[in-house]
């Protein structure tokens, strides 16, 4: 998971090209 390897959420947003918002609201919803 590119959350798990990645220090910060911003950092991981920035690899899969979505705004830290968004990763935000993605993992509100799944739980993650």
């Amino acid at each position: 998971l590119v959350l798990e390897d990645t220090e910060t959420r911003e950092e991981a947003a920035r690899i899969l090209g979505i705004d830290p918002s968004t990763l935000y609201r993605k993992r509100k919803h799944f739980g993650l």
